[in-house]
């Protein structure tokens, strides 16, 4: 994070895509296996139970016939690898520290890099996925600690929660650190608040929207 301020625009579309690029590796090899299809059709049910729907027979067959691989993309904390997250990522922290101290580069810089975070979470998550025949990220703080009731406010929360997200704040926290010269300490607080408040809302809609 020390270089940000010093990284050329090359530097940083190299990592983007080499991060991207292992991301993409990974994702082909657990969907390119039956396990990962039929994967892929679990969690789709799980996802329109959670929210009050069925699938019915019919509906089932359809989706083994075509697995719906963009289930991939939205579950296991995937999302916030999408490359509009990461830029809409970097203009926050432009705004925040980085138009004063940096520019948009380093600010750019700051985002992808703490991205590793997320991309290592995958390629951990990827043989659990495959052994567990579940899509379901292992590492989210409801799994790691299973003490509420399932379909709870609490359960939902902390399933939104990701270990390797807390990661990726404090990556960022760091960041901002090297791009302001000021301790990461300043940074983290602001940063966990918004990551637990997305997590809070996001919670909050599914039981709202008949989550059992």
């Amino acid at each position: 994070m020390s270089a940000a301020r010093s990284a050329s625009v090359g530097q940083v579309a190299g990592a983007w895509l080499l991060l991207l690029g292992v991301w993409a590796t990974a994702a082909w090899l657990l969907l390119a296996s039956a396990v990962g299809r039929q994967a892929l059709v679990d969690e789709r049910v799980r996802v329109v139970e959670a929210i009050g729907g069925t699938v019915d027979d019919a509906a089932y067959a359809a989706l083994q016939a075509t697995p719906p691989y963009w289930i991939y993309l939205s579950s296991g904390g995937r999302a916030l690898l999408f490359p509009a997250v990461t830029l809409a990522v970097a203009a926050g922290l432009y705004l925040w520290v980085g138009r004063r101290d940096a520019g948009w580069l380093a600010s750019l810089s700051v985002a992808v890099h703490a991205s590793v975070a997320l991309v290592a979470q995958q390629l951990v998550a990827t043989p659990l996925h495959i052994v567990r025949e579940s899509l379901t990220s292992p590492f989210n703080l409801a799994a790691l600690l299973p003490f509420f009731d399932e379909g709870s406010l609490p359960a939902r929360f902390f399933g939104t929660v990701e270990l390797f997200g807390l990661w990726w704040v404090w990556l960022l926290a760091l960041g901002c650190a090297a791009l302001t010269g000021r301790q990461a300490r300043n940074f983290v607080l602001p940063l966990l608040g918004i990551y637990v408040g997305v997590a809070g809302v996001i919670a909050a809609l599914v039981v709202l929207t008949g989550g059992s």
